[in-house]
């Protein structure tokens, strides 16, 4: 059955409470006016009763490049070697990327509550939210949920003539992390 929008941003808003750790693959691609500029790929790890954010950018070979670790006050990068290259506030780091609504897990109902949401399409299997910023309209928001959990599968961000889209794949919620997953953190 068809859902309208306020009940696919209810079980988007139902998850988000109950995601207490996320581990994800991704691919992301920007491009600006159908041109590919750039496409990274890497793994995504989310613990919330640690306030922790990791994401691994991989090389093709799916060796770790560059590792980001946040508690969403600052933000550490690591290179290849877990070696730290710099620290920087998370909220200048966010502001310069692309798709912000990646690294949003766990604020999922803020983000939601601060757009205006509407249905693009659904099928069987998915339903593709649209979320327009209800102060300014900059850029759309477009996010693919899986119908059987409404877990984006998809998070696609529209401005103008440039598109960022994330593809999240290996996805596993609610499932321990690795011990040492944010361990580069404290250094």
């Amino acid at each position: 059955p068809a859902l309208s929008a306020a009940e696919l941003t209810e079980r988007l808003k139902q998850w988000d409470k109950k995601l207490a750790q996320l581990e994800t693959d991704f691919t992301q691609v920007t491009s600006y006016d159908g041109v590919e500029v750039s496409r990274s790929q890497g793994k995504l790890f989310y613990d919330r009763a640690q306030n922790r954010l990791r994401l691994d950018t991989l090389n093709p070979h799916g060796e770790v490049e560059q590792t980001a670790i946040t508690d969403k006050k600052d933000i550490v990068i690591l290179d290849e070697n877990n070696q730290h290259v710099t620290t920087l506030s998370w909220a200048d780091w966010q502001q310069g990327q692309p798709n912000q609504a990646l690294f949003d897990f766990g604020n999922y109902t803020a983000l939601v509550d601060r757009h205006t949401a509407s249905v693009k399409s659904q099928d069987g299997q998915t339903a593709v939210l649209v979320l327009t910023p209800k102060e300014n309209n900059e850029y759309t928001l477009y996010l693919t949920l899986s119908k059987k959990d409404f877990f984006p599968q998809t998070i696609t961000i529209r401005s103008e003539l440039m598109v960022t889209r994330a593809d999240l794949k290996n996805t596993h919620k609610n499932r321990p992390l690795p011990a040492d997953v944010f361990g580069g953190f404290n250094q």
